[in-house]
């Protein structure tokens, strides 16, 4: 004759069942709390990565194509401030073609992909030593248009060149670096900022700056502008 299951048996079991839940449940939930940890950290390494590699290839670029013209004109090629830097350099550059006067709403040059509408162009004459800031209207099999007419005569030997401007800003409140392009908007590169600090040694034309995260981890580097000797 089978006998049935007593009360006791039943509160037992249904006890014993449930201190296995919970130790399931607390091992899956500190699981998950450990592997949202991994998550973030990894991705806060990803971000430092990458920024510095961004700031790196940035100031890689300070001055280039722009040599002549910084030295000439005093066109700077890299400001520090209090809260970041803002760098300066050329993406591509062609001697004119045909001259070009005062006046004119257009530039001759060998055809080149660089030059794109609404980029910023600088055009100078290293021998009558002028210069000046336009903007790309349009361009067509070497045919630059102009958003304004120039200002001054360029003669042979005159070189356009599209200029390029790059800042970084940190925004101590928000606790993030930022970083702009040209005449864009400042785009989010690097958050849980505590510090972002750069330094300029003309002397070298070298560049020391140092981020730090949460207020541990410090990140430093230190470049050369190859670009700007």
């Amino acid at each position: 004759m089978i006998k049935g299951i007593g009360m006791l048996e039943v509160i037992v079991t249904l006890t014993l069942s449930l201190g296995i839940l919970t130790i399931v449940l607390s091992t899956v939930s500190e699981s998950a709390r450990h592997t949202k940890k991994i998550t973030v950290n990894q991705q806060r390494l990803e971000g430092i990565f990458r920024t510095v590699d961004t700031i790196k290839s940035d100031l890689g670029k300070c001055g280039m194509r722009l040599q002549e013209a910084a030295r000439l004109f005093s066109i700077p090629l890299f400001e520090p401030f209090e809260s970041g830097f803002k760098l300066n350099f050329g993406s591509g550059s062609e001697t004119l073609l045909a001259n070009a006067y005062r006046g004119d709403l257009e530039l001759r040059t060998a055809p080149n992909d660089f030059f794109q509408k609404d980029k910023m162009i600088l055009i100078y004459n290293a021998g009558y030593e002028v210069f000046e800031y336009n903007q790309i209207a349009g361009a067509n099999s070497g045919v630059i248009n102009l958003k304004t007419k120039l200002k001054n005569d360029y003669l042979p030997g005159s070189v356009a060149v599209v200029f390029r401007q790059v800042e970084y800003k940190y925004f101590n409140a928000q606790r993030i670096i930022k970083r702009k392009s040209d005449r864009g908007y400042f785009q989010p590169l690097l958050e849980e900022v505590t510090d972002f600090f750069v330094t300029f040694f003309p002397e070298s034309k070298s560049v020391l700056y140092r981020i730090e995260i949460n207020r541990k981890e410090q990140i430093r580097g230190y470049i050369f502008l190859i670009n700007t000797v």
